[in-house]
């Protein structure tokens, strides 16, 4: 989902800051594991229905782990530092894990711009 569809609907805009610290956080991942980057299934009408877009995204069922046993986590840092400094990176599917989708939900909940101060263009006349 482009940036600019969520500014068009406006109950969508205040995930606009999640969309965009989803795409920092999760770039890099698609070239070691390929259908774990931001994605969005079918258009997105509802805040609910972005919300369970965000909270579904395919890389919260993996732990991805290195060597030393480490769990990258996105709230933490994009994935392009975990990887910097792991040499072997592992993606084990754990499945729906109910206090970490908790932790996510938290967090895209304090990133959303609720306040709504967004830059538009109003002609008053």
């Amino acid at each position: 989902m482009l940036l600019l569809e969520l500014y068009k609907n406006v109950e969508l805009r205040p995930f606009i800051p999640v969309v965009v610290e989803f795409q920092s956080r999760l770039a890099g991942i698609e070239a070691e594991c390929e259908p774990l980057g931001l994605s969005f299934e079918k258009e997105l009408q509802s805040e609910q229905e972005m919300f369970f877009a965000l909270i579904s995204q395919k890389a919260f069922a993996f732990d991805v782990t290195n060597e030393t046993g480490e769990v990258w986590d996105i709230r933490l840092e994009p994935f392009s530092h975990f990887k910097s400094r792991s040499k072997k990176i592992t993606f084990p599917f754990m499945g729906c894990n109910e206090q970490k989708q908790q932790n996510i939900s938290e967090w895209i909940i304090a990133l959303c711009n609720w306040e709504g101060s967004f830059l538009y263009s109003s002609a008053k006349h």
